[in-house]
């Protein structure tokens, strides 16, 4: 296997990072020296890096370095999604083999959709959306699911940091519209993309929650204008609103 262009700085850093997550609680700049077999100054910029970025912290008492909160941090959003992924993934299936049609799921990040899961029914493949696709809050169905149930301050925030453009005819792009619109989805627990993003495709969504009540993803069911007609699409939205109670009562939901 071929292997591409690698930052020799980059893999020391790591090395120390990993050589503390092996059971080494605390450690000095001598013994990382030596590990290292590096010397010293090298170390020193080194460990430096790590702990203005939070990497690393230093013990003010005898001056040895742990690892960081933010390893913690990362390691929190790297277990929530696997989390919600798995245990979402029975429910897209089915969702998907019962409706035969396209499932997504979006995980809420920085004020925008990141698509972390899709199931294609058979016959029925929808190209917009693909696993790790960035994607806009204020036309998506699973934008505007997760968007509806923010605080207002957060509403306000995303739609002023996004370019409202128009996608299709269809796509809203006036903001107090937007509002409206999220005040009818956060009442009917669902919401839908009428052909907002792509024409020819619509489709239904709602948001999960996790355990203090924050909407961190959505589910939707996605087809054809023409396969999703208004008496399927209420189908859609009652059992994907059932998936997303079950989803985020499993994340400790219980509101």
């Amino acid at each position: 296997m071929k292997q591409g262009v690698t930052i020799q700085s980059v893999e020391r850093a790591l090395k120390i990072l990993e050589y503390l997550s092996g059971g080494v609680s605390e450690i000095g700049i001598t013994d990382i020296a030596s590990y290292m077999g590096l010397g010293k100054s090298t170390i020193y910029g080194l460990v430096n890096t790590l702990v203005q970025e939070g990497y690393l912290e230093q013990n003010p008492d005898n001056k040895r370095y742990r690892l960081g909160l933010k390893l913690f941090e990362l390691g929190c959003i790297v277990q929530e999604r696997m989390d919600i992924r798995e245990i979402a993934r029975p429910y897209l299936k089915e969702l998907s083999e019962h409706f035969k049609m396209t499932v997504h799921m979006g995980l809420y990040k920085d004020g925008e959709v990141v698509y972390i899961d899709k199931m294609d029914a058979p016959d029925t493949r929808v190209v917009y959306s693909q696993v790790g696709k960035r994607a806009p809050m204020y036309c998506t169905g699973i934008g505007k699911a997760v968007l509806a149930e923010l605080k207002p301050e957060d509403i306000g925030r995303i739609l002023d940091s996004q370019k409202l453009e128009a996608l299709t005819p269809n796509t809203m792009t006036d903001k107090e519209e937007i509002r409206k619109e999220l005040e009818c989805i956060r009442k009917k627990g669902y919401s839908t993309d009428n052909e907002e993003v792509e024409l020819g495709l619509k489709c239904v969504a709602a948001a999960i929650h996790d355990y203090q009540g924050k909407p961190v993803a959505a589910i939707s069911i996605s087809s054809s204008a023409v396969k999703m007609t208004e008496e399927k699409a209420t189908e859609a939205a009652e059992e994907i609103k059932k998936a997303t109670r079950a989803i985020s009562g499993k994340l400790g939901y219980r509101g």
